[in-house]
């Protein structure tokens, strides 16, 4: 039987009042946080400190994307056209299908959960890794079977008025007050922006690499981070390592004393600001570290990120060749932001992250809940010889994957974020040798954190790192790899 009894419901409730999921840190579980008026804020910096402060970004009216026609919209300086609609009415569909309004509780309110907010875009690639296809789509309560996000000439959108995560105003049925950017005031969408939980390490390693390449900052750089009850750790010895292994279990096991390091770090470089401005200027403007403590590193809650924006920026780490869009002002975007080598440092510590489990769900190889997601091959140092078995930064999942990696039809290169009220999983897929074909970028923002569960979701078995996003995310996951395969197979 898989279905739980309200009676256990509660109890779930109750224990993750109070408990943090095996290997979540105090800043990972920072969704419960309420707005500057409500209670509850991320432990990783006190009120009191002086945080950065970012502008938030405007759109000028003669800059406004149009919507793509049917034959595409022409990719920047080739004579190719990027499908702009047909993906989209297919993710959109894929989203309808999921009914993430329907079989959901929230634990925290012992009920049926509320229409969740949902934010998808994927960017298929053609054989040279260029886009071939661009689509964004969304569910939220105004639009319960989803919307088509319409994309600009420049691969991008000011189609959306996206508001700032705000869960008093999500609770009580708002879209928020609070422009994640300027401008938008007669945008056809508006949506408030799911927070991006440990996504926004994306952002920082993107900084760190960008330092990197300036010659302000080494990967062999030893730095040192002390924990304390206001930090990204309450474990309180001070902790030493190189940049190379703080970024890698920054990524790959989502370890948020590594991310508060390493954003300490831009802030001593005074490159924050200017990561920012470089988000500004290449049209990435939802791409947001803001409201950050210089101190610390904590202090996450004010950033910002859309699934179309990060999706773009994936585009970019992937090395895509030529001029993937144009900035406002005409000039070319190219994935020389970063340097080749940073480009593969930081995809192949993508492509070892050890958090296999919401898009995809390899780790859990075997069971029947949660549904099969991406069919992705888990990288060979997290399992175990003897078994099989993965376990990651003291989470185990305790399923033999090798069954699944003998069958697995893509490497996903990824990283997944998880907070009470945020659940999400972005990166680049790309099919193994004999597999079917399929090469896309795909990033799923929604708000459906740890507070959330699947009505039938039947009890983890002992000592198992426990289920915590929806399998609807990775029937999601599944739904859009199917897409990709068809697609490839009938162009």
């Amino acid at each position: 039987m898989r279905r739980q009894g309200t009676g256990q419901l509660r109890v779930i409730a109750a224990a993750l009042a109070v408990v943090l999921l095996p290997g979540m840190t105090a800043c990972e579980a920072t969704g419960t946080q309420r707005d500057a008026g409500g209670s509850a804020r991320e432990k990783a910096a006190p009120r009191t400190k002086t945080r950065s402060a970012t502008p938030t970004p405007t759109d000028t009216p003669r800059h406004d994307g149009r919507a793509g026609r049917d034959r595409g919209m022409p990719v920047p300086d080739s004579g190719s056209a990027v499908d702009t609609t047909r993906l989209a009415a297919q993710l959109r569909q894929a989203l309808d299908e999921q009914r993430f309004g329907e079989g959901i509780v929230d634990l925290t309110l012992d009920r049926r959960a509320a229409m969740p907010n949902v934010d998808v875009a994927v960017i298929e690639l053609d054989a040279s890794g260029r886009p071939s296809a661009v689509a964004n789509a969304v569910v939220s309560a105004d639009h319960p079977h989803g919307a088509v996000v319409p994309i600009g000439e420049n691969l991008g959108t000011t189609k959306v008025r996206w508001r700032r995560w705000d869960i008093n105003a999500w609770e009580a049925g708002r879209a928020g007050t609070d422009d994640v950017v300027r401008g938008r005031e007669d945008a056809p969408l508006e949506l408030m922006s799911p927070y991006p939980a440990s996504v926004v390490k994306l952002m920082v390693g993107f900084g760190v690499l960008r330092a990197v390449d300036r010659g302000q900052l080494s990967l062999d750089d030893r730095l040192s981070y002390t924990g304390t009850p206001e930090s990204c750790t309450e474990r309180g010895e001070k902790l030493t390592r190189d940049v190379r292994d703080w970024f890698d279990r920054m990524i790959t096991v989502s370890d948020n004393a590594a991310t508060c390091v390493l954003l300490a770090r831009l802030h001593d470089l005074e490159a924050v600001e200017p990561l920012n401005a470089t988000f500004r200027r290449v049209g990435l403007t939802t791409l947001q570290v803001r409201g950050t403590d210089p101190e610390t590193g904590g202090w996450w809650l004010d950033m910002n990120m859309s699934a179309l924006d990060t999706a773009r920026l994936l585009l970019v780490l992937s090395g895509a060749p030529g001029t993937l869009w144009r900035t406002r002002e005409g000039a070319a975007v190219t994935a020389d932001l970063l340097s080749p080598s940073s480009r593969a440092f930081f995809t192949r510590t993508l492509g070892q992250q050890g958090l296999n489990h919401a898009l995809s769900t390899s780790n859990w190889c075997g069971r029947e809940y949660p549904a099969s997601g991406i069919p992705q091959r888990v990288p060979e140092r997290w399992i175990r010889r003897t078994d099989g078995t993965v376990t990651v930064d003291g989470r185990a999942y305790r399923q033999d994957v090798r069954p699944c990696n003998r069958r697995a039809e893509v490497t996903f290169a990824h990283k997944t974020g998880l907070s009470m009220e945020a659940a999400a999983d972005v990166g680049i897929v790309r099919s193994l040798p004999g597999a079917p074909e399929r090469h896309y970028i795909v990033a799923v923002f929604t708000s459906l954190g740890q507070r959330f569960t699947d009505a039938d979701k039947p009890a983890d078995p002992p000592g198992t790192y426990p289920v915590a996003y929806t399998e609807k995310i990775a029937k999601l996951g599944h739904r859009i790899d199917t897409i990709m395969i068809e697609r490839h197979a009938s162009p």
